[in-house]
């Protein structure tokens, strides 16, 4: 193809066929309007009358590069023309005449890319001598570098329509010398949805342009502007044989490479062999982590999880970052090693929203195992704050089930009951709040969540029908040794746990209990186990079903009972009491029934009790106070030291703390590593009497700490 037809090839690109045939006439052969038409060939087929200043004077200059650049735009310009076969003759002027200095000036200054001076100069010649005019070509050449200047600085500015405006106007452009320049054209066709001609420049480029580099550059180009189809269709132009042979290579490569990638992330798609080695290639070619993490993915989305994993762990090697870790995460879940999972997903849960997702994904499928694994405490340390921050109800919900099925009733009924205020909606945190409620016998909990979802929930129907299996079924056994799950409240960032002088602890609670826990409550109850006494004497002693009873003398029966320290007889008597006494009645019923749970510590029974007749404001403070006081020194016990200061605290809200459960709440602080509350309530009870067990905390602080400030 002739270099004539770069300009009207790309012009018709640009303009669209139409318009340069109405601008030109209907042929391609001539330039488009608005350049300077080449001059009409000699009849006798001689050669054109040609400015050859530019081309004489770079000449003169050594300047080879620019030389060829001109002899390019001459010929495209004058495809008649001839360059002469040696160069050595465009030193003189044509026809032996020397040079013109002031030509020779401005040549030298267009050289140096000192524009504006040359059009000062030419305009400075001509205002002292009118008839003169500086050479066209020179002037061709002015206007071709303003125009570069001006198509250049709209493409750094994304101005697209502007940059096809000025190599609309000015073609000569757009020719192989000006391959950066056919580049800005293509990406302004692309910016402005015209990837077809987008194409067209690039196609043009790969046919006409010889320079290696150039057309390899091209095709990198074209990789991030058109569809890979296209780019594919462009691969045809490789040039295999002659002096400068195309490499084309890295392009196919990088195509492949795109391929196996869509293939990673959707498992309905599959990679060729021969795209999957290149890929594998890649890997031993390079030390960066991309090749990995998709050759990664490509395996675990097609079902080879371990090798997804060895090739995860070399993306980590590589400085895969945070996608590696989600991948090496994932991998292990898909090989069932969920321990493993979880302490590797843990490490990397605050790196990215993707690995704390991944973390909470984890620890709930490592928790929703059947029969429940065997947990160590440090791995439900690290769980609960993860899934209480995230407020994640999947993993709530998990904890419920593992509590449950590992005989931790009341944690799992407080999971379950977390897991529904994250997430309303959720049927199966639901079901196993029903199940919970009903194995505590809580039956004020259990009525609320059938009347909330039996239209729902069919098994919470059953549920509370009887009907359902579950209502009959035990739990799954748990293991032998198996970690106490903590409630479900938001967790304490804290230093690791003490051990402080436990026999002082142990003092402490056993005080409280002996002393203080039902202390207002039988002095409120006493004259009626008296009276109840009194009225049957020793016949209350005498087991008999209280079945048959009056609400009265149900009622009575009970009161005696409680005397003689038998509560659990006492609550038969006193269901009595509620289900045939009057309102009065049921309501003294309900008020034993729940002081006789207490004595049990059977702390659940006891509040639901409380709830199955209306009490008086003072009566439910008693047992509310009462049952909180029993909560908080069981979880005591248990070592369960957030649930016990979250019993206290609640316990401070309806009546004031006593200076025994003051120390309770001083040791759990203790424990829970929490020194500065700890010295605060120590120093406080120390002061109202308490002297000798408050000074015990604060000399236990001080051992653990080693700073007497305490």
């Amino acid at each position: 193809m002739r270099l004539v037809g770069s300009a009207i090839t790309i012009a018709v690109a640009i303009l669209g066929f139409a318009a340069i045939a109405q601008q030109t006439g209907t042929g391609t052969d001539q330039p488009p309007a608005g350049s300077p038409p080449p001059p009409t060939p000699p009849a006798n087929g001689s050669q054109p009358q040609v400015d050859e200043s530019a081309l004489r004077y770079f000449a003169s200059q050594g300047d080879t590069r620019r030389v060829n650049a001109e002899i390019a735009r001459l010929r495209a310009l004058y495809p008649n023309w001839t360059p002469p076969s040696d160069l050595s003759q465009l030193s003189g002027a044509a026809g032996g005449a020397a040079p013109d200095p002031l030509i020779e000036r401005l040549w030298n200054l267009y050289r140096e890319d000192r524009i504006a001076e040359v059009r000062a100069t030419i305009t400075e010649r001509q205002t002292a001598d009118p008839s003169w005019k500086p050479p066209e070509e020179l002037v061709t050449a002015l206007d071709m570098v303003e125009a570069r200047r001006r198509l250049t600085n709209a493409s750094d500015t994304g101005q697209w329509r502007t940059v096809l405006q000025v190599a609309t106007e000015s073609p000569g452009l757009l020719t192989c010398t000006n391959v950066d320049v056919m580049w800005r054209v293509a990406e302004a066709f692309a910016r402005t949805d015209q990837p077809n001609r987008t194409r067209d420049v690039y196609t043009y480029l790969l046919q006409n342009c010889a320079n290696p580099g150039e057309r390899l550059a091209t095709l990198q180009k074209a990789l991030t502007l058109l569809p890979e189809p296209q780019v594919t269709a462009l691969l045809q132009f490789e040039r295999k044989t002659g002096e400068t042979p195309d490499d084309f290579t890295s392009i196919r490569d990088e195509l492949a490479r795109r391929r196996v990638e869509r293939a990673s992330l959707d498992s309905k798609l599959t990679a060729s062999a021969e795209d999957l080695a290149v890929v594998e290639r890649m890997i031993q070619n390079t030390n960066e982590a991309g090749p990995v993490l998709i050759l990664g993915w490509y395996n675990y989305h097609h079902g080879n999880p371990a090798r997804a994993l060895e090739l995860f762990k070399t993306a980590l090697d590589r400085d895969g970052g945070t996608k590696a870790a989600e991948g090496y995460a994932m991998a292990l879940r898909a090989l069932e090693r969920l321990a493993d999972a979880e302490a590797f997903a843990y490490e990397w849960r605050e790196r990215a929203p993707e690995n704390m997702k991944i973390y909470l994904d984890v620890a709930t499928a490592l928790l929703s195992q059947d029969p429940p694994p065997r947990l160590e405490p440090q791995v439900l340390a690290r769980i609960v704050p993860v899934v209480t921050a995230q407020r994640f109800s999947d993993a709530a919900q998990a904890l419920g089930w593992y509590s449950y099925n590992t005989e931790q009733i009341r944690t799992a009924r407080d999971w379950f009951r977390t897991a529904l205020g994250w997430k309303a909606d959720d049927e199966a945190s639901a079901y196993g709040l029903a199940l919970t409620t009903q194995r505590l016998n809580d039956r004020a909990g259990f009525n609320a969540v059938v009347a909330q979802w039996r239209g729902r929930s069919q098994r919470i129907a059953e549920l509370a029908d009887g009907t359902n299996p579950a209502a009959r079924r035990q739990p799954v056994a748990a293991p032998a040794v198996v970690a106490q799950v903590p409630a479900a409240q938001p967790a304490e960032s804290t230093p690791p746990p003490v051990q402080p002088r436990p026999a002082s602890s142990r003092v402490t609670v056993e005080r409280v209990e002996t002393e203080q826990t039902f202390t207002r409550t039988e002095a409120n109850v006493r004259r009626r186990q008296s009276q109840a006494r009194s009225t049957l004497g020793r016949s209350c002693a005498i087991t008999r079903n209280p079945a048959g009873l009056t609400g009265d003398s149900a009622l009575t029966r009970g009161w005696c009972l409680m005397e003689i320290n038998r509560p659990m007889e006492a609550v038969a008597a006193f269901d009595q009491a509620i289900a045939t006494g009057s309102g009065r009645t049921r309501e003294e019923a309900a008020y034993g029934k729940s002081l006789a749970y207490l004595r049990k510590n059977m702390t659940s029974e006891a509040a639901v009790a409380a709830a199955e007749a209306p009490q008086t404001r003072e009566r439910r403070v008693e047992l509310g106070a009462s049952i909180l006081t029993q909560r908080a020194l069981a979880a005591y016990r248990d070592g369960r030291y957030v649930e016990t200061l979250l019993a206290l605290t609640e316990r401070a809200r309806i009546v004031p703390e006593q200076n025994d459960l003051l120390l309770i709440r001083g040791w759990s602080y203790l424990k829970l590593g929490r020194y500065d509350d700890a010295a605060k309530v120590f120093r406080a009870v120390q002061q109202t009497g308490y002297s000798e067990e408050a000074a015990a905390g604060l000399n236990a602080i001080a051992e653990v700490t080693g700073q007497m400030r305490y």
